[in-house]
């Protein structure tokens, strides 16, 4: 433990007391022997003499201990007093100069050691502080940094909205629909220029006006409902309505009415939009009226199709059976000249007897009519029967077919006589629109699709499985089909197109008929629970990109229910 400079002190002066008290104690012994002796027989001079030393002597011990006392008292000094306060004096100038991390070193008096410490605590309490300072000065520049940024972007949406403002009035001013404002007050605040065109009301008429008052002006019909709009709309609703209003210069307009809530500040404000729908209205209802006009003409055409087809059916059977009666039984009674036109009635008779086929099966599969005769059957032995009934055409055009048969697909059930007609069909199509000398392929697969089947009664979502298909393809070399009529083909009639480029050629080039082939080939398909589509890069009858046509027929019944999905299908 360190002295207390007051201790040390009282300490170094009994120390300087007792090293004087020595010195004068060894020094006192010098001069006592001639002093006696002096008394013993010496003369005044040697004792004036011998004073005189002995005044010196003790002169040079006094000097000597004053000598060593102020060496002990500067020693003491330097050590307990000058040293520690020059260092507490460098200490605290480093510290006033703001080097906060050096340190006083310990002192060897307790109160400057405590002084000592009292600084360093001092150093490091403001250390700390500085530390606080500079972070607290940084995070102060960050704040500023982010004021100045809040500040910039401020002032870019209060350009913005500034912008925005003037956008909305332009927009609004320029708008092509009727535009007004209705306040919380529920009175008119703002009108565009297009209020006063498609109303006839000028601005100054309406601005500032209740909210009633202008639907009176307009004759709007139930009045407490179009309130209740504007209240919904003020509440955050958007409500589209459609109404109708009187002009000023006399008039009557449907108008659509959109009503929804704006903001401007504080104020909550609802901005109505009546746009003029009075053409578009007659338009609907001209539309609805010709697509109801189109539906009495379509069941018209389809009780046509069944009242033709049966009317045309018995006169048809007597022709036929009188041209067929005098060109076997009575050809020896009748002239050649008259026993070949018998022949091209006769001839003329079956092609009106096939197109009136064709119309019957139409209508009985639009009507759902077409009973199949289901039995096991074997696809290729039809495919192959198809293609000789057809033989004569293809050696007629020059044609070469094709036949890739995959023997070892199983067999369907289905009917052979429809899917005959099917195939024939098909291939008839393809010989039409094949040029002379061109190749027709016909090829037979099976092949397992997903196929999506209702999910069951607990109305879960559609389950996917894979299920056997036979696909049959039809491929020519032809002119092709476009890509818009790739779908459209199917339908009824499509085929008619220009009269003039009908033939009475049943495989002549390019040839079209009645347009009920390829109509009764889907219908068929569709009661097998197949599918048929065609490929085709599009009509050029220069380059002859040719088209195939793709046949589906399910392995298992009953997949019919639900149609294809022909991305499925082509992928």
């Amino acid at each position: 433990m360190k002295m207390t400079l007051k201790k040390r002190i009282v300490v170094f002066s009994f120390l300087v007391l007792f090293l004087s008290t020595l010195l004068a104690m060894l020094i006192a012994p010098l001069g006592g022997a001639p002093l006696d002796r002096a008394q013993d027989g010496w003369s005044q001079p040697m004792l004036a003499e011998q004073a005189r030393a002995l005044l010196f002597k003790v002169l040079l011990a006094a000097g000597l201990s004053l000598a060593v006392s102020l060496s002990l008292v500067l020693l003491f000094t330097d050590r307990y007093l000058t040293r520690p306060i020059s260092a507490l004096l460098s200490g605290v100038k480093r510290l006033s100069a703001g080097d906060f991390d050096a340190g006083i070193a310990p002192a060897p008096v307790a109160e400057f050691d405590q002084l000592a410490r009292s600084m360093n605590l001092m150093s490091e309490f403001l250390r700390q502080r500085e530390s606080e300072v500079q972070e607290s000065y940084r995070d102060m520049e960050r704040t500023v940094e982010e004021l100045h940024a809040s500040y910039a972007k401020l002032e870019k949406l209060s350009g913005d909205l500034e912008r925005s403002q003037e956008l909305y009035k332009s927009l609004m001013e320029d708008a092509s629909d009727a535009i007004f404002v209705v306040g919380a007050d529920e009175s008119i605040r703002m009108v565009n220029k297009m209020v006063e065109e498609l109303i006839g009301y000028q601005a100054n008429e309406l601005l500032g006006l209740p909210l009633t008052k202008m639907l009176l002006l307009l004759n709007i019909g139930n009045i407490p409902k179009v309130s209740r709009i504007f209240r919904e709309a003020a509440a955050g609703a958007n409500i589209a309505e459609e109404m109708q209003l009187s002009k000023k210069g006399g008039g009557v307009m449907v108008a659509m009415l959109h009503a929804s809530s704006i903001k401007s500040g504080s104020d909550s404000m609802v901005q109505a939009i009546l746009r003029d729908v009075t053409r578009e209205r007659e338009i609907m209802l001209n539309l609805e009226q010709s697509s109801a006009d189109l539906a009495r003409l379509n069941r018209m055409k389809d009780s046509f199709l069944g009242l033709a087809s049966h009317e045309l059916k018995t006169p048809l059977t007597v022709i036929m059976g009188y041209a067929e009666l005098i060109s076997n039984d009575l050809a020896h009674r009748v002239d050649k000249p008259v026993l070949e036109m018998v022949k091209n009635i006769a001839s003329a008779a079956r092609r009106l007897d096939n197109i009136v086929q064709d119309m019957v099966d139409v209508s009985r599969i639009d009507e759902r009519r077409l009973q199949l005769k289901m039995e096991e059957i074997h696809l290729n032995r039809l495919v192959e029967a198809s293609v000789n009934e057809l033989r004569f055409f293809f050696s007629m055009r020059n044609q070469q077919v094709e036949l890739n048969l995959d023997e070892s697909i199983p067999a369907i059930r289905g009917d052979s006589l429809r899917l005959m007609q099917l195939l024939s069909n098909v291939l008839g199509n393809a010989i039409k629109f094949t040029p002379d000398g061109g190749r027709i392929a016909v090829s037979t697969s099976a092949k397992y699709l997903l196929r999506g089947l209702p999910g069951g009664d607990s109305g879960e979502a559609q389950r996917e499985h894979h299920h056997l298909f036979l696909e049959v393809t039809v491929a020519d070399t032809g002119i092709g089909i476009d890509r818009d009529d790739q779908i459209r083909i199917f339908d009824k009639f499509y085929e008619v197109g220009n009269i003039q480029e009908h033939s009475s050629g049943k495989v002549a080039f390019k040839a079209k008929g009645a347009g009920l082939g390829l109509s009764i080939a889907k219908g068929i398909a569709d009661m097998h629970g197949g599918e048929i589509w065609v490929e085709s890069t599009g009509y050029d009858p220069e380059r002859f990109p040719g088209s195939t046509f793709h046949i589906l027929l399910p392995l298992a019944p009953g997949l019919g229910e639900k149609a294809a999905d022909y991305s499925r299908l082509l992928s």
